[in-house]
């Protein structure tokens, strides 16, 4: 078929069910230095110009929060929902945020958990969502991934945040209640706002993919095990209900993962970000050939060791379209940086991308 025959919906959903596109669906992932150079360049102010002008496919929309305002600080660290405190870090092109205290390091017992201010469901609102759908698809439809249910991390991901990596980790293995019971607290708020106010089941309008983050270390040898006795059950319900409204999970791993990922794929995961190829043994072609048949892919173009490192735009092209004939063949590939796109990259570099894709626009 010819380039245009599919929406950006259709190419995504034929994608993820192995069958031909068009073109490989491309997604575009970048700090805000990132956008704000890249909006400059292109001369565009408009976020979703820029979106349209790249020929992403896929839309990242966000549950409004509506709960009770954040803490403000006064070094400029602020206090959300989950109290969790984030602290600003300079850095050489902006700011980031980074955890300046865990809100359950000190406790010592599961039943403590109790009395913890537990963030109400209600607190995030998908009817903005709707809104914004109605009017991408008056246009065009977009494939939806719902990230993160409007929150930075996923089930384990604020576990930790809440405790203390090094702390949550030992809990694993001296205090598993504790863990455990961190993580199906977590996992309640998620599920939580699946339901309407009236306490039905809701699809919160038409995610394609329900998008969660787990960031695993470089070689995660032995945590799959201590993960399977306390993050892999509430995955698994979490998944299950995803499934159940009609949805797909995108799972967000770093680093080395290709030992976990037959675990990943029994817990219910459709589609795995980020394909960290820097990362050991992440080679994309023994990873399409070992799991290709029952996971797609969404990443894999290298924000560490190619785009702020190779000299010219011709040389990411040529690893984006290597790229597009291992992990694309046969379907089941989004293309997309494996992370945020650091202000460091200049724009023709990005632009090379999705040249190659073929889906960039005049």
């Amino acid at each position: 078929m010819r380039v245009g025959e599919l929406n950006p919906r259709e190419r995504v959903l034929l994608a993820l069910d192995h069958q031909p596109t068009d073109r490989v669906p491309v997604d575009f992932l970048g700090t805000d230095e990132t956008w704000a150079n890249l909006k400059q360049h292109l001369g565009l102010a408009d976020t979703e110009a820029v979106y349209r002008r790249l020929g992403v496919d896929l839309r990242h929309p966000r549950m409004e929060y509506v709960g009770p305002p954040y803490k403000r600080l006064p070094d400029g660290s602020y206090i959300d929902a989950w109290g969790i405190q984030w602290t600003p870090q300079a850095y050489p092109f902006g700011v980031y945020y980074e955890i300046g205290n865990h809100a359950l390091a000190h406790i010592t017992d599961a039943s403590q958990l109790d009395d913890y201010p537990w963030p109400d469901p209600a607190w995030w609102r998908a009817d903005a969502i709707a809104d914004y759908v109605r009017q991408l698809d008056a246009e065009t439809p977009y494939a939806l991934a719902l990230e993160e249910f409007g929150d930075p991390g996923g089930f384990f991901e604020i576990s930790w945040y809440l405790r203390g990596m090094e702390q949550f980790m030992i809990d694993m293995l001296v205090n598993p209640d504790i863990a455990h019971e961190i993580l199906r607290r977590v996992t309640d708020v998620y599920l939580g706002r699946l339901r309407s106010r009236d306490g039905r089941a809701r699809r919160p309008h038409r995610p394609d993919l329900d998008q969660r983050r787990h960031c695993a270390p470089e070689r995660p040898d032995a945590l799959p095990r201590h993960l399977a006795g306390a993050d892999l059950p509430q995955h698994e319900r979490f998944n299950r209900r995803v499934h159940e409204l009609g949805a797909r999970v995108m799972y967000h791993s770093c680093g080395s993962v290709i030992k976990a990922i037959p675990g990943l794929i029994e817990m219910g995961i459709d589609v795995l970000d980020v394909i960290q190829v820097s990362a050991a043994d992440m080679d994309p072609a023994v990873i399409k050939a070992r799991f290709g048949d029952r996971l797609a892919f969404h990443g894999g173009v290298d924000v560490q060791g190619l785009l702020p490192v190779v000299d010219t735009p011709e040389a990411v092209a040529d690893a984006v379209r290597r790229l597009i004939d291992i992990l694309g063949e046969g379907g089941g590939y989004i293309l997309s940086p494996s992370h945020n796109i650091q202000a460091d990259v200049t724009p023709q570099k990005i632009l090379a991308i999705y040249n190659a894709a073929g889906s960039l626009t005049p």
